[in-house]
């Protein structure tokens, strides 16, 4: 017990050493609440580069940057269930011990993977916690799974403590560590987190700010000239990406896709979803512009036109949209409704909403098999 303190101790004062000397692009909605508003001095024109006045707008081709640089480096996941990386994994794997009986049990799959996205947001709902954390933690999870092979049982025991950790990194209010243990019906022990912990901080080199879908998101939403639409369009933009975003963390399809093809993905969905009343064709026209641009994006790529394609499938048939109207809109040989936007819910959690986290609903993803 003292041992796992101590790594505690070490780790936290590690992390708070790291956050105030690494220079990395965070989000800042939280630090700057004006980081949250569609900039009020962007002026785009057709065929010519916005116009850039307040220092955020200004800084944001450089945010764009080392986010898809980030992305594209240091917080790149790799495909750690295909068949190819699994066969070498297999042949790296030590030999199992003789007292660990799921040494050689694949616990790694992509049902357990969503499984186990699902519980997260259940517990940061059951918390009231930014639902951001579970994608945070999702990040950690892959990069570190990319790098060895785990049973299911440490598969777990991962899950649990990148959520503990995303939580501890990125919220006020803490969690815990015997309110998690509580949640696992004490399958884990403090000592084992703690030392899990410290594993993942190595694996992942301590680079625990990645670069997350909705943070490309809101940046995007930026690019929206102001004055072009209401701010209530805006807003129901922001919900229906966040919403794709939060379905694309449970689907190990994205977790080889860069964050920012999934940000605009979800915007160009959401964006589909509006009518021409509502969102003009020329605004539409204008931020396309302005993605490639400032963001240096290409609404026409393949990757970002495959996440659309997912996304819009994930949506459909997971029941979300329910008020498909008779005669829906088509656009470049794709049908939507008039309405696909405002009968989607904020966010992946309603489908569970108003399920507490409980002891048999946690067991099921933390018990010995």
């Amino acid at each position: 017990m003292l041992r796992a303190c101590s790594i505690h101790i070490k780790n936290v004062f590690r992390l708070r050493q790291l956050l105030s000397s690494q220079l990395v692009c965070k989000d800042k909605e939280r630090a700057d609440p004006e980081w949250q508003k569609p900039s009020k001095h962007l002026l785009t024109h057709r065929g010519s580069p916005p116009t850039m006045i307040s220092d955020v707008m200004i800084d944001l081709p450089d945010r764009f940057a080392v986010m898809r640089k980030q992305e594209s480096t240091i917080y790149r996941a790799e495909d750690y269930l295909s068949q190819a990386t699994q066969m070498h994994q297999q042949q790296h794997r030590p030999s199992p011990s003789s007292d660990d009986s799921n040494s050689s049990t694949p616990g790694v799959n992509e049902v357990w993977r969503e499984k186990i996205c699902e519980w997260s947001y259940q517990v940061v709902d059951h918390f009231d916690f930014n639902r951001e954390i579970v994608s945070i933690s999702l990040s950690y999870l892959d990069r570190f799974l990319s790098t060895r092979p785990v049973n299911k049982k440490i598969f777990q025991l991962a899950a649990m403590t990148t959520l503990y950790l995303a939580i501890k990194l990125n919220e006020q209010g803490t969690l815990k560590m015997s309110s998690l243990i509580e949640l696992s019906r004490g399958y884990f022990m403090v000592e084992h987190i703690a030392a899990m912990e410290e594993a993942i901080l190595r694996a992942l080199s301590w680079y625990v700010h990645p670069p997350t879908s909705l943070a490309f998101v809101r940046h995007l939403l930026m690019l929206i000239p102001s004055g072009s639409c209401s701010g209530i369009v805006k807003h129901e933009l922001l919900e229906l990406a966040r919403f794709l975003t939060e379905l694309a963390v449970c689907d190990y399809y994205f977790v080889t896709r860069k964050p920012s093809s999934i940000a605009l993905a979800a915007v160009l969905n959401a964006m589909d979803g509006m009518s021409s009343s509502r969102l003009p064709e020329d605004v539409r026209q204008r931020f396309v512009e302005s993605v490639r641009f400032v963001a240096g994006l290409d609404c026409d790529n393949a990757e970002v036109e495959e996440c659309q394609v997912r996304l819009r499938d994930m949506y459909f048939q997971g029941g979300y949209y329910q008020n498909h109207q008779e005669s829906p809109k088509e656009h470049d040989g794709v049908t939507y409704d008039e309405d696909f936007q405002r009968s989607s819910p904020v966010c992946v959690g309603d489908v569970h909403q108003g399920q507490p986290i409980n002891h048999p609903q946690s067991s099921q993803y933390f018990n010995s098999h």
